[in-house]
């Protein structure tokens, strides 16, 4: 993921006016997490071949989108910081227009920025899912001090 478009995506286009920017936007699909990373039994210690992998699209515009297959972001390529942001940045749905419930890969995003599956609940709760998420964001270039940018990130699916 970081030699491709996806990184830094997001500061391409920053607020000028305190309003969050439409474009370009990232939506991440198919997200495969590892098993082990599923349960609170396994120690929060990453290794550096834990993985998830996932697809992406990256919205130039409405009528742009740019697409990206077999993508991964492992361990060693996670910043360093915390991702205790996550917590808050989920908790709020996305305002203006949205699909709904209906969750796609855009341009339009869906009500709720991570899908409502119990195994995205889980993985968040046990900690990986903070790391790999706020990782995910940060890397695209979210910035977590300004919260009104909330449409320009979401996560479809997990690949079951």
């Amino acid at each position: 993921m970081l030699g491709t478009p996806l990184h830094n995506a997001l500061r391409q286009n920053l607020s000028t006016d305190g309003r969050a920017p439409e474009w370009p936007k990232v939506v991440i699909s198919n997200l495969q997490i590892p098993a082990d990373q599923m349960t609170l039994t396994r120690s929060l210690t990453l290794k550096a071949s834990d993985c998830i992998r996932f697809d992406a699209v990256l919205w130039h515009d409405a009528k742009r989108p740019e697409r990206f297959s077999n993508l991964s972001l492992c361990a060693p390529e996670l910043p360093k910081q915390s991702n205790n942001f996550v917590l808050t940045w989920k908790r709020f749905s996305i305002s203006g227009k949205t699909s709904g419930q209906v969750r796609s890969d855009g341009p339009i995003p869906p009500y709720s920025k991570l899908p409502s599956d119990p195994a995205m609940e889980r993985w968040l709760m046990n900690q990986f899912g903070l790391y790999y998420v706020g990782s995910l964001l940060t890397l695209v270039g979210y910035d977590p001090n300004f919260t009104v940018d909330d449409r320009r990130f979401w996560i479809r699916n997990i690949k079951g």
